[in-house]
């Protein structure tokens, strides 16, 4: 091979590596860049930021009005070309680099920061966000009038909570419908914690209402065992008002309010909750009460949840009598189920 051709195939070589560098380039970052393509919805684009600080890597995509990109319009997702645009927000604004295709575009992109925002935070009393905040603000759209609201409404918050109050959907409304029915003193982890699991401001107010004055922790711990208002009224009608750890535990051991009714139906009346808890947990169906009223039998929810506990059941109790073991207690009854009476 002459001079000429080598250095032609040298060459060739290194534009090829070139050109697939600048595909790279463009092509798509799992940890870090943007994504832009059409939205549904009437002047808006659907814009995706990808990021990583080295520990952590996030995604957030949603609906952006076009009046907040600078240099972008929807007509050049149209055809491919070349992308360079800016998303603006209170926090700062992102400068976008890449290229468009034919209903997408991607590409990689860099943060500045807005002093100005940082200084309208400061005059509200917030901290100073570091970098990875103001791009957390940025990307969720937590703007001056957000900081505001969460100032105004009482609650002391650090930046950092700001963040955390916005990805949970806390919004001053929450704010104020919590303090309004009674709980005057969560603080933004609490509120955090509440919306976490579900809890809303019906649900404190029903709290309330029934004379529950209880820490969010302990809140949550209702939401997360299932337990809501609807419960609580079940639980009422049949004058059942249990404390708070009783109030979790019936509703992890299954008392339903079809039970409640079924015990009332076999004549149990006015049990206290613990007793109530302590049928369902030793697996006392209200069947077996019942079948043992049948046969005579009047026990105490004790002497119920002792014979379960035993494996008596309403065809033991009715075998016994057929036996002619009648007029038997229920310490009696147990005996002879221990030792095998069968």
């Amino acid at each position: 091979m002459g001079n000429n051709s080598k250095y032609f195939a040298i060459g060739a070589a290194i534009l090829g590596v070139m050109a697939a560098a600048t595909l790279l380039a463009f092509a798509e970052d799992r940890n870090a860049g943007w994504e832009l393509r059409p939205s549904l919805s009437l002047n808006q684009a659907h814009f995706v930021v990808r990021h990583s600080n080295g520990f952590d890597n996030s995604v957030s995509g949603r609906d952006v009005p076009l009046d907040r990109f600078r240099g972008f319009s929807l007509s050049m997702l149209a055809s491919p070309g070349p992308a360079k645009f800016e998303y603006v927000a209170d926090a700062g604004r992102l400068i976008c680099e890449g290229r468009f295709l034919v209903g997408i575009g991607s590409g990689s992109y860099t943060f500045t920061a807005d002093p100005a925002f940082v200084s309208v935070l400061r005059q509200m009393g917030y901290d100073v966000p570091d970098d990875e905040q103001l791009f957390s603000m940025l990307v969720m759209d937590i703007n001056r009038e957000f900081a505001r609201e969460i100032r105004d409404s009482g609650l002391r918050a650090s930046s950092q909570d700001l963040i955390k109050l916005k990805i949970h959907g806390v919004t001053l409304d929450y704010i104020r419908g919590a303090r309004r029915v009674g709980f005057q003193n969560f603080t933004a982890d609490d509120f955090v914690q509440l919306r976490i699991h579900g809890v809303d401001t019906n649900f404190l107010r029903d709290l309330k209402e029934a004379g529950y004055d209880l820490r969010a922790g302990d809140i949550a711990q209702l939401r997360i065992h299932g337990v809501d208002s609807r419960y609580m009224r079940d639980l009422k009608s049949y004058g059942l008002k249990p404390d708070a750890s009783d109030l979790t535990q019936m509703r992890i051991h299954g008392v339903t309010p079809e039970y409640l009714k079924g015990l009332k139906d076999a004549g149990y009346e006015n049990l206290r909750a613990e007793e109530v808890d302590q049928l369902r947990t030793h697996g006392v169906e209200t069947s077996f009460i019942q079948e043992a009223r049948r046969s005579g039998y009047n026990f105490t929810p004790e002497e119920l949840a002792q014979l379960r506990m035993h494996g008596v059941d309403g065809a033991y109790l009715k075998r016994l009598q057929d036996a002619g073991m009648r007029n038997l207690n229920a310490e009696q009854i147990a005996k002879l189920r221990m030792h095998g009476v069968d």
